[in-house]
């Protein structure tokens, strides 16, 4: 083991920071890629989007009523599995 100084991007590549930042950057795609397939004003709501460990799409929407108005979207999707949530900015 040596004691000289490491860059910070070796840092942030290696181990659990590593592992935190590659799925940040695979829920900003995924939440990207979402925002492309919906409607405008339902794409602007949309908080997050990432598949779970059980394979479901998981959309997360900034309220209950344009949740409810991406029900009406599912079909746009690319999995036919969906689950909507609802987490209030701010």
């Amino acid at each position: 083991m040596t004691n000289e100084p490491r860059r910070l991007g070796d840092w942030l590549s290696e181990g659990s920071l590593g592992a935190l930042a590659r799925e940040a950057e695979r829920r900003r795609s995924a939440t990207a890629e979402i925002r492309c397939l919906l409607p405008a004003d339902e794409a602007t709501h949309l908080v997050s989007a990432a598949t779970n460990e059980a394979g479901e799409l998981v959309i997360v929407m900034d309220s209950p009523s344009w949740a409810a108005r991406v029900r009406y979207a599912l079909e746009k999707l690319p999995n036919p599995r969906v689950r909507i949530m609802v987490v209030p900015r701010g």
